[in-house]
Order: structure tokens, then C-alpha cells, then sequence
């Protein structure tokens, strides 16, 4: 298992120098774990449907809002995938929540895929099959 988390670990590298808690950078929106990354968007940098959302800087280095998070899938001992979520918790806020939740909005799923090719792209690690989380 080390070593298949070896293979990802130039796109955690990336993640971790594009992390939007500290980097100010335009396409700094990522925040790395130890077995994926999460997305976030920002006023300028977002899926369709969240221009009119109210974003806060808080405690990281620009105003933003969580979009997704990507794992790694593993079949056996092999990281084969990737598992992307998307939650709109900022949309979601807006309407009733016991009929709109904001999961795996096709425009977020669509937004997330987008960075995630670019983020393996930069990271120079060929870009596994992306499946959307279905829980």
C-alpha cells in the first residue's frame, strides 16, 4: 500500500502548495489530506449556479467555499480511481434542505473534474478514471 500512496504523492505535493489556507493564488482551491484532496471555489473561480453565494475568507487566504473531495480508490492493493464528491452546502443553505441537498450537482461534478484533470496535469501523474461517490 506505501508504495501505491508513493504514486499519488506528487499530486498531494501540488495539492499542498496550491492550498487555498495559504496560498492566495488564483488556482490555489485545494486542500490535501493523506489519501486525496478536497476542492473549494472562490468569487471568481466556481461552479455554475454559485454566482449569487456569499463567500468569507475566515482562516484561509481568500474567500471560498467547499465544493468536493476526492479519495482514492482502491481495489484490493491498487489505487484504480478516484472517488469524487461534491456537497453544496453553501446552495443548500439557500433552499430547504429536506428536499435540496446540493450532492453531485452535475455542475459541480463537471467544475471538480476540471481541476482535478488540471491539478494531475500539474502534478505530471497520469490522471486515473474519476467516479462520482454514489452513497
Amino acid at each position: 500500500m506505501y508504495a501505491e500512496h508513493q504514486k499519488m504523492n506528487p499530486v498531494l505535493e501540488k495539492a499542498r502548495e496550491l492550498d487555498i489556507a495559504t496560498n492566495p493564488a488564483p488556482e490555489a482551491l485545494f486542500d490535501a489530506g493523506n489519501s486525496g484532496f478536497q476542492i473549494w471555489c472562490t468569487p471568481d473561480d466556481h461552479p455554475a449556479g454559485w454566482e449569487s453565494i456569499p463567500m468569507t475568507q475566515g482562516a484561509f487566504s481568500k474567500p471560498c467555499e467547499y465544493v468536493a473531495s476526492v479519495q482514492w480508490g482502491w481495489e484490493g492493493e491498487t489505487i484504480t480511481h478516484l472517488l469524487l464528491s461534491t456537497e453544496a452546502f453553501a446552495l443548500s443553505e439557500l433552499r430547504d434542505r429536506d428536499r435540496y441537498t446540493g450532492h453531485n450537482r452535475l455542475e459541480d461534478l463537471a467544475w471538480a473534474k476540471e481541476k482535478i484533470r488540471w491539478l494531475f496535469a500539474e502534478a505530471e501523474v497520469p490522471l486515473l478514471p474519476i467516479r462520482t461517490d454514489t452513497r
